[in-house]
């Protein structure tokens, strides 16, 4: 029999809330209408020099926290496949709360003139530098827990169509970010918030995977007596 409670519940509000926080960016156009949504990185919004650079950055932090104690709780009790997804998105927590905490950007380059240069010239913050890092690990993290989703998801329907969809979204949006970077032209804003769109499409995932009941072929078995 199908059980609702606390434990099914939980994993759909706390991923739902974690992908709201993570999607703080959205208010970038009221508060911060400097920051291009084209033109400019979402993470510029949370740069230490900005206006209402703390609600940004305390988004990240608490959607990150969220994430990482979600993503610990449920790596110990699942296994497998779903285990391997939860551990993805504790280390997506982990990079994303350092986003907006201890690697948060000095300043926007694509706004401030002064700024880049600086950045060209490596004399900004050592925060300022590992940004890109944590940032990089934070997409690798939800990225290799996506791609463990899909695998646990297998054969379940409407969640693995969802899964496949998040997954195009996430591709389209990664690839057109660092192609961007690689060859920077005027579009960079946009694909990156894509990137962020497939992330917030694959916490709600994540969400509602949770909570729903084991398949039986989490991964190959033969038999059963597994639960």
């Amino acid at each position: 029999m199908t059980r609702v409670g606390p434990a099914r519940v939980l994993p759909v509000v706390t991923l739902g809330l974690t992908a709201l926080l993570y999607s703080s960016w959205l208010l970038g156009p009221l508060l911060n209408p400097a920051i291009g949504l084209v033109d400019g990185y979402a993470s510029e919004l949370a740069a230490r020099d900005q206006p209402y650079h703390l609600v940004f950055g305390l988004g990240d932090l608490v959607a990150g926290t969220v994430a990482s104690a979600v993503g610990l709780v449920l790596a110990r009790r699942d296994r497998r496949w779903w285990r391997r997804a939860w551990w993805g998105l504790l280390v997506f927590g982990v990079a994303t709360a350092m986003d907006g905490t201890v690697s948060a950007m000095d300043c926007a380059p694509s706004a401030e003139a002064r700024c880049a240069r600086l950045e060209e010239l490596g004399e900004l913050s050592w925060r300022h530098e590992w940004h890109s890092l944590s940032s990089s690990v934070a997409i690798a993290g939800g990225l290799l827990s996506l791609l463990a989703l899909l695998v646990a998801l297998r054969g379940a329907g409407a969640s693995f169509r969802w899964g496949l969809l998040v997954a195009a979204v996430l591709a389209v949006g990664t690839a057109g970010t660092l192609v961007e970077v690689w060859h920077p032209g005027a579009a960079l804003g946009a694909w990156q918030r894509v990137q962020l769109v497939g992330l917030a499409g694959w916490l709600l995932l994540a969400g509602v995977a949770a909570s729903r009941e084991r398949p039986v072929a989490d991964g190959p078995s033969r038999g059963s007596g597994n639960r």
